[in-house]
């Protein structure tokens, strides 16, 4: 009888899908939405609440999600082992101790990313050669236009202070603990009189180095999931990348460059070399649709509406 020839090891696609990204041969999951053994996080924003056995971040990651003993904290840019795996974080740029994770599998190289940010920030996404890359693409499509931060920091501080003028309580609203801590950040280097929620000001102290965040002012900074107490004079903003989809539900709705825009994007993947390009987030499908053929979304399947067209 004869035997079935092997697979070619590279026809098989170095990485899945399976609520969180898995690269695939290997122990190691990315930010993963369920308990998972081992776990690469790339920001403290991204794994919740999952009870990981082991996490692998960068110290600051760790320290805002509270890990305790028993996880690896891994320093930028130096390379370690893991069984027979070289590893290495590498800057995002997506906020505090955000890290991207280049793996070599011997064969091939995977560099696995969550959002990316290529400017406006002292430490911008740093990019490696590889094989097959995977990043998120929270925004992305041509009509989005992403503004630069001293445009965003000149909007959102225009708007504030007319609600102050307007004997308004102005209410800064975010997405996740990173936004928020970098809103509160740049905010407090203004002459608005900022106050940071509880949630922020204590994730700020969990961070070694970092300045405490003012508890007290007229310009709350709150995520979007928390409740305090609110007065008849509270006005809400949004400030999130979601604005530039004019959400509904605030006031106004301010956009700010957390994470890199479409132009932005598609120069970094080129950067990477990477024969293989795997896309996850809201806009996955517009900025594989841009790269063509080598890439493609990845993610849970999406379910076709009932009430969607048939064609």
């Amino acid at each position: 009888m004869a035997r079935r020839p092997r697979p070619d090891a590279r026809a098989i696609a170095p990485v899945a899908w399976r609520d969180g990204v898995q690269l695939t041969g290997t122990p190691i999951w990315c930010d993963a939405r369920r308990r998972r053994d081992v776990c690469f996080v790339s920001s403290a924003d991204r794994v919740g609440r999952a009870g990981h056995g082991q996490l692998i971040a960068t110290p600051i990651t760790l320290a805002l999600l509270g890990a305790g003993a028993g996880h690896l904290a891994v320093p930028l840019r130096k390379p370690f082992t893991l069984g027979t795996l070289r590893l290495e974080l590498i800057a995002a740029g997506c906020g505090l101790g955000s890290a991207s994770l280049h793996v070599d599998l011997g064969g091939r190289s995977v560099l696995y990313a969550g959002p990316v940010r290529t400017r406006d920030v002292a430490a911008p996404a740093d990019v490696r050669s590889c094989d097959a890359v995977v990043v998120a693409a929270p925004v992305g499509l041509p009509e989005h236009a992403v503004p630069a931060l001293a445009e965003a920091i000149d909007r959102v501080v225009a708007w504030a202070r007319a609600q102050l003028a307007a004997g308004k309580r102005p209410v800064l609203v975010v997405d996740t603990l990173l936004d928020g801590l970098e809103l509160a950040t740049r905010l407090a280097e203004t002459d608005l009189p900022l106050a940071a929620s509880r949630a922020l000001a204590a994730a700020a102290a969990r961070v070694p180095g970092a300045p405490p965040l003012p508890a007290t002012g007229r310009v709350l900074v709150r995520l979007g999931h928390e409740r305090g107490r609110a007065t008849a004079d509270d006005i809400a903003a949004l400030v999130s990348l979601r604005a530039l989809d004019h959400p509904a539900g605030f006031a106004a709705a301010l956009a700010w460059p957390f994470a890199a825009d479409r132009a932005q994007l598609l120069a970094w993947i080129e950067h990477t070399g990477a024969r293989e390009v795997f896309v996850t987030g809201a806009c996955a499908e517009s900025i594989v649709a841009a790269l063509g053929a080598r890439a493609r979304t990845l993610g849970p399947p999406r379910q076709m509406s009932l009430f969607e067209a048939q064609g």
